[in-house]
């Protein structure tokens, strides 16, 4: 699950903003995110309550910091990415005390959680309409999929510089997810609920099941995966991004919907970045757009920084903005901080102009 927290944080940097002379901009020492601040009204080394994108703040919050009217959402009350007088913003900050009324006596440390002290809750999409089908909990081997955004992980992505990487386009759509079990039955699921077919009609996800061919690929795609490994194996999953006609608003305008697959998980593990790519290719499995399969992460970055590389156009629709990048190495491993490795930089271009 990515991480989401209300954090204690250590301002690391200000700088001046490049169009208002009373803003500066700021970031806090263990993540990339920038945002906007008053001029002088944070100094280097100085603690703040960081309230990350996607935050709900409480209504007295809201009025403790005089945002009433200026955050995002129908309520007026979340954190989104936004452009203030040409300069991307990125989170809140706030003097703890202001908030935390046992600041000063209180055992508060650099880090901290105080999401619940505080109330805060993160948005999330509302769920995709679901007439068509009835929705269950995930079954067997399939997990809710979540990838961590890398401003929060700033030493991974510095460890990931020298290593080969897989970088693909990350798409604004929804997630989709095919399984076939070692008995042939199939699921088919959205990010957090499998779906279970009724008799009078068809959900739009077993539809693009179908259409996309992956229904009938996923026997011959398990038998394949048993051939090379030399053994049965309990369960394959093919996990990619739904896009298209009613979904998300049809971002990249495409007349019809479409899967674009970006992993195979074999008994709930994803494969390496070589083996997804070949299985993809044999069984004719579309793929979300690949940017780059067998380079270092600083040879593709070059000068750029990992935010300002994650922003360009859709390659499934180049008059559109992509939504970001997802990088992972080439061989698939695990750290004790993160998990999996494997993380999103969601363009703060996007973010700005977007109201997803």
């Amino acid at each position: 699950m990515s991480t989401f927290a209300v954090t204690i944080e250590r301002i690391a940097d200000v700088w001046a903003h490049t169009n208002a002379d009373r803003l500066e901009m700021a970031k806090v020492a263990s993540m990339s995110y920038q945002f906007v601040i008053g001029k002088g009204s944070f100094q280097v080394s100085d603690l703040v309550v960081y309230f990350p994108i996607d935050s709900l703040l409480p209504e007295s919050t809201i009025n403790l910091l005089g945002l009433e009217g200026k955050l995002a959402g129908k309520e007026k009350n979340r954190v989104k990415t936004v452009r203030l007088r040409g300069e991307i913003s990125q989170g809140v900050v706030a003097e703890p005390a202001l908030l935390l009324p046992d600041w000063n006596g209180g055992n508060y440390s650099e880090g901290q959680d105080v999401t619940e002290l505080l109330g805060v809750t993160k948005y999330e999409a509302p769920p995709v309409a679901s007439q068509a089908g009835n929705l269950v909990s995930l079954p067997p081997l399939v997990s809710v999929y979540d990838i961590e955004g890398a401003e929060r992980f700033v030493a991974l992505v510095e460890s990931l510089l020298d290593e080969p990487v897989f970088i693909t386009e990350k798409l604004e759509g929804s997630h989709f997810s095919a399984t076939i079990y070692r008995d042939g039955d199939i699921a088919v699921c959205q990010r957090r609920y499998k779906i279970e077919p009724i008799e009078s009609a068809e959900h739009d996800w077993h539809k693009a099941a179908r259409l996309s061919g992956l229904r009938d690929k996923l026997p011959a795609l398990k038998a394949e995966i048993e051939n090379q490994r030399g053994e049965s194996v309990e369960v394959v999953t093919v996990r990619g991004e739904m896009i298209g006609s009613s979904i998300q608003g049809n971002y990249y305008r495409l007349p019809a919907q479409q899967v674009k697959a970006f992993e195979i998980e074999v008994n709930g593990q994803p494969v390496s970045t070589p083996e997804f790519l070949a299985l993809a290719q044999q069984f004719e499995i579309e793929t979300v757009p690949v940017l780059a399969a067998d380079v270092t992460l600083r040879e593709w970055l070059g000068e750029r920084s990992l935010a300002d590389a994650s922003n360009g156009m859709s390659e499934i629709n180049p008059t559109q903005a992509r939504e970001g990048i997802v990088i992972r190495p080439r061989q698939e491993r695990r750290e004790d901080l993160i998990g999996r490795v494997i993380i999103k930089q969601r363009s703060p271009t996007y973010l700005a102009n977007s109201d997803f």
